[in-house]
């Protein structure tokens, strides 16, 4: 249900007076093709969004439709995709199509590299069995694939790097007060934790929201 979640939400916001937009994609592992299609769609008028390639260099490539944009009068909205090392696959097209088409600032830390696509084979049976197998990759607007493989380095263009002078790197006490921090957000409790939360300042967060008023300065 993502993108009718997504959609409802930024609906909600734009009722509010939205003025600009942070989707944050860090810790997001991916999911479904069609989804960061759908959600990429909301977001462009027009341009690629991303496309697939077999062994042979055949597949298909998917462009943003003028009637999937959420809003014609935001349709310059600015807008921040934050990415972390643990953003793959499905948010990695959505980060690159925003960023490829110059619709998003992409902050935070290089994404995770995962530009394999795997199709699901049903085989029957009983139990019933099937076949998880990798059968094309995933390029960006710009034409790479952003895939990292065994022997890639960092000097090679796999991923989505954070746009030139917006990269921040969490060091690893950092990271587990980050994430410490996201979970306490995510969890409803039934009691006040026995101790204060440990404040947390998420410098990519910062950096987006500062840039966002630079921009509505503008």
């Amino acid at each position: 249900h993502t993108f009718d979640d997504l959609k409802k939400t930024i609906e909600r916001l734009e009722g509010e007076g939205m003025k600009s937009l942070i989707l944050d994609m860090r810790e997001n592992p991916g999911g479904l093709l069609t989804s960061s299609v759908s959600v990429s769609d909301l977001f462009l008028k027009e341009g690629k969004i991303v496309s697939t390639k077999d062994r042979y260099g055949s597949g298909k490539t998917w462009e943003a439709k003028s009637e999937g944009l959420f809003s014609e009068s935001n349709e310059k909205l600015p807008m921040v995709v934050l990415v972390n090392k643990n953003s793959a696959s499905a948010a990695e097209i959505v980060a690159a199509a925003l960023q490829d088409n110059h619709r998003a600032v992409v902050i935070g830390e290089r994404s995770f590299g995962k530009g394999s696509v795997q199709k699901v084979i049903k085989l029957g049976g009983d139990p019933p069995t099937a076949l998880k197998l990798t059968t094309d990759t995933y390029w960006r607007p710009s034409g790479v694939n952003m895939h990292r493989y065994p022997d890639a380095k960092d000097s090679d263009d796999w991923g989505v790097k954070p746009n030139s002078g917006f990269e921040i790197v969490m060091k690893d006490d950092e990271r587990l007060d980050y994430l410490r921090s996201k979970r306490n957000k995510e969890i409803i409790r039934k009691d006040k934790p026995k101790e204060p939360e440990k404040p947390f300042v998420d410098r990519a967060l910062v950096k987006a929201i500062e840039h966002l008023k630079a921009e509505m300065g503008k």
